[in-house]
């Protein structure tokens, strides 16, 4: 219940584009109650560090929901466990979404968790009716090659 303002704009937006931005990082959480007392002053939300992303890039390759082609530069990175939960911005609880994922995870019927330090999904019931958890899409930067570069040949 509620609605969230942001600095120099009129209109309200609703709760569900508030969570999206919080957990997009770069705001910090003012809750107000009903007499305009400030309940309550979040600690200032941020992004995953330049190294942070670098890890997670390296280990996701891009976009984790399966069939998604995007590239890791294209991506933003999700907390796992929401950041307004209590979720940490370390490399264990961020993984790489698209845009267009990124702000339909919590709509869309996926799940994601970490297991070993890997991200694991299941999807929603039109993508797979028995919501079976499994690990993230493999990605290029993820699949080694039969022969490693310096075993190749130059022909």
């Amino acid at each position: 219940r509620g609605v969230g303002w942001i600095d120099g704009v009129d209109a309200p937006i609703s709760l569900r584009s508030v969570n999206q931005r919080l957990c997009a990082g770069g705001y910090q959480q003012v809750i107000i109650g009903d007499d305009g007392h400030v309940l309550h002053l979040g600690a200032k939300e941020r992004f995953f560090s330049p190294a942070q992303r670098r890890a997670i890039a390296a280990r996701d390759g891009g976009c984790v929901i399966p069939g998604c082609k995007i590239a890791a530069a294209w991506c933003e990175v999700h907390h796992v466990i929401p950041w307004q939960s209590q979720g940490k911005t370390d490399v264990e609880n961020g993984v790489l979404l698209c845009w267009f994922h990124h702000h339909t995870i919590d709509t869309a019927g996926w799940d994601i968790r970490m297991i070993t330090g890997r991200p694991h999904l299941r999807g929603p019931v039109l993508f797979d009716p028995t919501r079976t958890w499994r690990p993230a899409a493999t990605h290029r930067a993820n699949t080694p090659s039969s022969d490693p570069p310096w075993s190749r040949s130059k022909q």
